[in-house]
């Protein structure tokens, strides 16, 4: 094994490259947008700071399975606690705490969770948790608070006019959150074709192009233009390697940087496209049912390739 190698992320493809000449941004201002994230991670810093948009007063309809929330409204829970509802979050008092640990710690977790219950159904917080054990957490903290309130969660309940439901993994989720979740995915798979994609996937599209392009035939870049049209394939979605830039990552460390898979000339123009193809035949590893599918479309998008170069 070669230890004198070093390895570097290429900006303009998003692989690495054992060349630092080849982190060089072609475009500043057309690249920044390869760093966007479609869902972005919340700052909770930001949204625990933030008051809670509370209801203007407090008021219960069991019909509707239907509770609204005012700063100052009362809880009494287990053991003598009681939690006080205010903008800045749900507080914890009364009790026998020194006594009895377990006792507060429920009652701690029943006021951590209605906070966030109450900031995702005011619209300040997409998500109530971030991970499996964090929904597990506050799932059972907001059965065990909107239980003493008289709402069943066993079925779809409001909050503050926000429609709650349990989502298949058992964990709770705002409709508000279930209707972006189900647009995110919409927008995810809609950036994996060229059809389909949004602006700013179409401009990654073509930087990505231009890159690999760049010493191609004039040949080989009108047939390119006229198979993303025609196929309607994105040849780069995120989230999926592409044989291409595989390709030209495994050039680039054999030659110690050159990552010109495509050549300047029509013959190695043709043959770069065909040795595409025939790792799509011959995968390295077999591929799961996701990358599988997109294997798919590669072998649809280079097979129209070359018979425009043919």
């Amino acid at each position: 094994m070669n230890t004198d190698i070093s390895y570097y992320i290429n900006p303009n493809t998003r692989n690495l490259t054992s060349d630092i000449k080849n982190t060089a941004v072609k475009d500043k201002e057309a690249v920044s947008f390869m760093f966007d994230q479609l869902r972005p991670v919340e700052d909770l810093t930001k949204i625990l700071k933030a008051p809670i948009n509370l209801a203007e007063s407090t008021s219960l309809d069991k019909a509707a399975n239907s509770i609204h929330l005012a700063a100052g409204t009362k809880i009494r829970i287990n053991d003598g606690y009681v939690l006080t509802v205010k903008p800045q979050g749900v507080e914890v008092s009364g009790g026998d705490r020194p006594y009895n640990q377990d006792a507060y710690l429920k009652a701690e977790q029943m006021a951590s969770s209605l906070g966030t219950l109450l900031r995702s159904a005011g619209g300040t917080m997409s998500s109530l948790a971030h991970s499996t054990e964090g929904y597990q957490w506050v799932t059972q903290g907001i059965t065990d608070v909107l239980g003493y309130l008289g709402i069943n969660t066993g079925k779809d309940f409001y909050v503050n006019g926000m429609k709650y439901s349990k989502n298949k993994n058992g964990w709770y989720e705002s409709q508000a959150d279930s209707e972006a979740k189900a647009a995110y995915e919409m927008l995810k798979a809609n950036n994996r074709t060229f059809t389909f994609a949004d602006e700013r996937t179409k401009n990654q599209i073509a930087y990505i192009s231009s890159y690999y392009l760049e010493n191609a035939t004039e040949s080989l870049k009108t047939a390119w233009q006229k198979t993303l049209e025609e196929t309607g394939i994105n040849p780069f979605p995120q989230g999926f390697s592409n044989t291409l830039s595989q390709l030209a990552m495994e050039q680039d460390f054999a030659t110690g940087g050159n990552d010109d898979i495509f050549g300047s000339s029509l013959e190695s123009n043709i043959a770069a496209v065909r040795k595409i193809m025939e790792r799509l035949q011959n995968p390295l590893s077999a591929a799961g049912e996701r990358n599988a599918e997109f294997a798919a479309n590669e072998k649809t998008f280079y097979t129209a390739l070359l018979n425009h170069l043919a």
